[in-house]
C-alpha cells in the first residue's frame, strides 16, 4: 500500500513532503517517511523558553495523562538520515522494540541531542538493551529497573536503540529534544495509519499483537 504526500501533515517549523509504503517486516517490506528537499528543521534554543521581560509569563499546565495508542505488530519505519526530525517506533512480534532518531542536520548543520526513556509497568519485564550504529556521544543502558534510556547526538546518520519485553506489554515512552519535551517528532504506525506527533508525553504504545 502506497501513502502520497497528500495523506500527510504539514511540520509546524517547515514544510515536508513524504512518499509511505507499508508492507509486514516478513515480506521485508517498510514504511518509508522520505523528504523531498523541504522538511520542518527544529530550534536549537540555548535559553529555558522564558522571556525575562515578560512579567506576564506563566508556566506551562501540566501534561496530560499518558495517552494509550495502537502500535502495529511487525511494522516497520523508514527515513533518509539528516533530512529531517524523527523519533521512530516500531514493535516486532515476540516482544522486540525498536526506537531510533533522526535530524535535519543537513540543512540546519547542527545535531539534535535526543534523550528517550521506554519503560514497562511491574507486571512486565525489559530487557536485552542494544544501542546501533551509535557513537561515542551516544549511549544507551537500564536507567533503572524496568526502564531503556538512549542519549543520542543525532547528525546526518540514525541512532537506533532495540530492547525485549514481555510479549505484549505495553511500552511508555517518554521522549525530550535538546532538553525540552518534543512529543510532535514522534512517528509509529497503528491501526493501517501512520502517526506524526504523539498527543501526550509520556506516550503509551499497546501492540496490535503480541
Amino acid at each position: 500500500m502506497t501513502f502520497s504526500a497528500d495523506f500527510v501533515k504539514l511540520r509546524s517549523l517547515g514544510l515536508w513532503s513524504f512518499l509511505l509504503v507499508a508492507a509486514p517486516l516478513a515480506s521485508s517490506g517498510c514504511i518509508i517517511v522520505d523528504e523531498d528537499g523541504h522538511h520542518g528543521g527544529h530550534q536549537h534554543d540555548d535559553g529555558d523558553g522564558w522571556e525575562d521581560d515578560d512579567d506576564n509569563n506563566e508556566p506551562p499546565p501540566p501534561a496530560d495523562e499518558p495517552r494509550l495508542v495502537a502500535i502495529d505488530t511487525d511494522a516497520a519505519l523508514s527515513s533518509e538520515p539528516g533530512e529531517g526530525v524523527g523519533i521512530f517506533v516500531e514493535y516486532a512480534a515476540g516482544g522486540t522494540w525498536r526506537i531510533w532518531t533522526t535530524c535535519d542536520t543537513n540543512s540546519s548543520k547542527v545535531v539534535c541531542s535526543f534523550d528517550l526513556y521506554a519503560s514497562v509497568d511491574t507486571s512486565s519485564e525489559l530487557f536485552d538493551i542494544v544501542g546501533t550504529d551509535l557513537e561515542k556521544s551516544d549511549a544507551t543502558r537500564l536507567a533503572d529497573d524496568g526502564i531503556a534510556y538512549l542519549h543520542a547526538e543525532t547528525g546526518s546518520d540514525i541512532d537506533a536503540m532495540t530492547f525485549t519485553t514481555t510479549e505484549g506489554a505495553i511500552v511508555r515512552l517518554e521522549a525530550y529534544l535538546d532538553g525540552v519535551q518534543e512529543p510532535r517528532y514522534v512517528y509509529w504506525f497503528g491501526d493501517g495509519v501512520l502517526h506524526e506527533g504523539a498527543p501526550t508525553n509520556p506516550i503509551d504504545f499497546e501492540p496490535t499483537s503480541p
